[in-house]
């Protein structure tokens, strides 16, 4: 199943802020402020900044991005998530939205990933008080301060980013007084010009990364993810590890061909890099889709696999294994979606896996099934999964998601990190029972 990806999609995790926030928080940051709401229920608004970006990371941008917030959640959502700015002029760019009967604020500002310099200029939200007529309710030029504007979104530590440094710069261009966000050090795992590499592997060209040092470690994403999926993670890892990140075929940096997706050769083209890499044997894990490959891989290149730690993998595509209101998600992105490659990564969940549970038996590595207890995968079907691979545990996130693995990261890398490095056990409560 997919793990984070678009809004029609939002119960796989991350998404921007669930993509951004729950997977890769060293990859962005916020600076932004509130508008009180009272008065204006019910009505348009409109939110403009005058913005550039000098980038220095392919995929580094600047964004606009408004919440309308309600006493409990939100109840509208806008971060540029497919408009970021990367051009290095100066232009104007606008988010229209509606205020919420039940809204309370605005939050708004600006949004910056990866490593440049991101220029924001005239900040202006204006709300239309009646048809056609609209009134300025905040503006800032940023020619005395930023008074009322601080780090992050409004969601605890969310946005909050210490590598980056904000302040307020005379623009070279326009003499006029700016607020600058400048990164220099952010992590750009998945985006990395000086470690990443493409393998020529059953004819694509297959994009990874390698970092750190000591037992190989394998990390595969989920449906439509990339290797900066896991960049919250990995700081952490590459301590331990020696961490090597792949784009799935036709995801990210990697390429792809006519043919359908299939989880099989997807197995396939790790297995051959890991050829092509030297490595006999590693730990893997994966999340969602890439839980599905890391079982593949055990199953089919056993000698390949020492231990698995699979989030929320499933092995048949239907509502036994995932619950109704995701099937029907799935099917929905792929008729209304106009995205031929978004499609084609839907119709491999919609059609794939089709894995009997008997062929789990086969399994000879140390497997950790994983999910939350509010994931999309049904719980029952990770229990069964478990059940039916020899050497196995099980392990369900309270209050977790399909996103268990950021929502709860120190949690999930102690799970981890102890399922890989200490010894494998499978205690039986029978045994107390024992004469």
């Amino acid at each position: 199943m997919k793990s984070t990806y678009h809004v029609i999609a939002l119960f796989f995790c991350c998404l921007l802020f669930s993509a951004l926030n729950s997977q890769a928080q060293e990859r962005w940051g916020s600076y932004a402020r509130t508008f009180s709401t009272k008065g204006y229920e019910g009505k348009k608004f409109r939110l403009q900044a005058d913005i550039k970006a000098q980038v220095e990371d392919d995929s580094a941008s600047a964004r606009l991005w408004a919440r309308v917030d309600k006493k409990e959640g939100s109840a509208f959502f806008n971060n540029m998530w497919n408009t970021p700015v990367r051009t290095s002029s100066w232009q104007t760019y606008t988010i229209n939205g509606t205020i919420d009967p039940a809204a309370t604020q605005i939050y708004f500002g600006a949004l910056t990933e990866l490593n440049g310099k991101f220029y924001y200029d005239n900040v202006k939200l204006s709300i239309e008080t009646k048809p056609g007529t609209w009134e300025t309710v905040y503006s800032n030029d940023f020619e005395k301060d930023l008074a009322g504007w601080s780090e992050g979104i409004g969601m605890n530590s969310s946005g909050v980013n210490k590598l980056y440094k904000t302040s307020i710069q005379t623009d070279a261009s326009t003499k006029s007084r700016v607020l600058l966000m400048e990164g220099t050090s952010i992590p750009n795992y998945g985006d990395n010009k000086k470690v990443g590499k493409y393998a020529n592997v059953n004819g694509i060209k297959l994009y990874y990364e390698v970092y750190g040092q000591g037992a190989p470690l394998v990390i595969l994403h989920g449906n439509g993810g990339s290797i900066g999926s896991a960049g919250s993670h990995m700081g952490e890892l590459i301590k331990k590890y020696k961490v090597i990140g792949i784009d799935s075929r036709a995801q990210g940096k990697s390429g792809d061909t006519e043919k359908p997706l299939t989880y099989d050769q997807m197995a396939a083209d790790v297995n051959e890099l890991l050829n092509q890499l030297n490595i006999d044997s590693a730990y893997i894990w994966g999340q969602s889709d890439g839980a599905i490959l890391c079982l593949v891989m055990a199953m089919d290149y056993p000698k390949k696999v020492k231990r698995v730690v699979a989030y929320a993998p499933n092995i048949v595509p239907d509502s036994s294994a995932i619950f109704g209101w995701a099937v029907t998600a799935v099917n929905r992105v792929i008729a209304q979606s106009k995205d031929k490659k978004e499609v084609k990564l839907y119709e491999m969940m919609r059609d794939y896996p089709n894995i009997p549970y008997e062929k789990l038996h086969s399994i000879s590595a140390p497997c950790l099934i994983m999910g939350g207890d509010r994931d999309v995968i049904r719980p029952e079907h990770l229990v069964k999964m478990f059940q039916n691979i020899p050497n196995s545990q099980l392990c369900i996130l309270p209050g977790a998601t399909h996103g268990g693995a950021w929502e709860q990261k120190e949690r999930f890398l102690s799970i981890m990190n102890d399922f890989f490095l200490k010894p494998f056990a499978m205690p039986t409560t029978e045994d107390w029972f024992k004469e």
